[in-house]
């Protein structure tokens, strides 16, 4: 499948910040875990597959104690935010990802190394000696997950459920025909929670892709695994791998 150029899209922001999710349909809250501060939950496993879920709404204290392990760098980047809340999240996500990764590799979260793609994409350094594990990150409001692998390319994405009226002129610009035409066949009761579905499995196949959405993304559906889940009530996410066996992947 082949979407067009799609720009990238804050819908936090645009819909206006610090503005609860809306919540999705009854089903999807049927699926949602509770998060609590400093505890990270399994939303999803499998034989090499884990989607790994975390508040970023926490004390100073858990933010200090988070964010010991980041790098010289990353410090100057949460210290560039404007805003404390970003830094909050940037520091608390990053700081998680480390504690998982470290836990995976048997080293401290201070010794995890990172390099990146031409486009930014993290991946662990090549000095790792763990090039079979792979990671995505992806945080919405107070919400951050870690996907892993061990076997292939993964992609995650979040997003909060929010209103964005723009929706349909984005679907039609992002979104390939068969994608559209599911979408704009939908009820107004399901249509923007089929909005956030298909939006954040096009994000998540960009990110495994290494593309950003600025760039026409191509895939096809039969070579791909993509898993729906929720991580707390108000949000939708969406984990994607390549030549997975989806009889081997369990929902929680």
């Amino acid at each position: 499948m082949t979407s067009d150029c799609c720009p990238e899209l804050d819908f936090g922001q645009a819909s206006g910040a610090g503005r609860e999710p809306a919540l999705p349909s009854p089903s999807y809250l049927d699926e949602a875990v509770e998060l609590r501060a400093g505890i990270i939950v399994p939303v999803l496993e499998s034989d090499g597959l884990e989607v790994l879920a975390f508040t970023l709404d926490v004390e100073p204290d858990i933010v200090r104690a988070t964010g010991v392990c980041l790098n010289d760098g990353e410090r100057r980047r949460a210290a560039g935010l404007r805003l404390e809340r970003d830094r909050r999240r940037f520091v608390v996500a990053r700081g998680q990802l480390r504690r998982v990764l470290a836990s995976r590799l048997g080293i401290a979260p201070s010794a995890v190394e990172f390099e990146y793609g031409p486009l930014g994409k993290p991946q662990l350094s090549h000095r790792m000696h763990a090039r079979d594990l792979r990671f995505s990150v992806s945080r919405s409001g107070d919400v951050g997950v870690i996907a892993l692998s061990t076997t292939q390319e993964v992609g995650v994405d979040i997003e909060a459920v929010v209103p964005v009226p723009e929706a349909d002129e984005i679907a039609a610009l992002c979104f390939s025909a068969s994608e559209y035409g599911s979408y704009t066949a939908l009820g107004p009761e399901d249509r923007l929670a089929g909005f956030f579905r298909r939006w954040t499995r096009l994000e998540a196949v960009s990110k495994t892709l290494g593309c950003g959405l600025g760039q026409p993304v191509s895939w096809d559906e039969k070579d791909w695994l993509v898993r729906r889940f929720v991580p707390l009530s108000g949000y939708i996410g969406s984990v994607v791998i390549r030549n997975w066996r989806s009889r081997d992947v369990t929902m929680h």
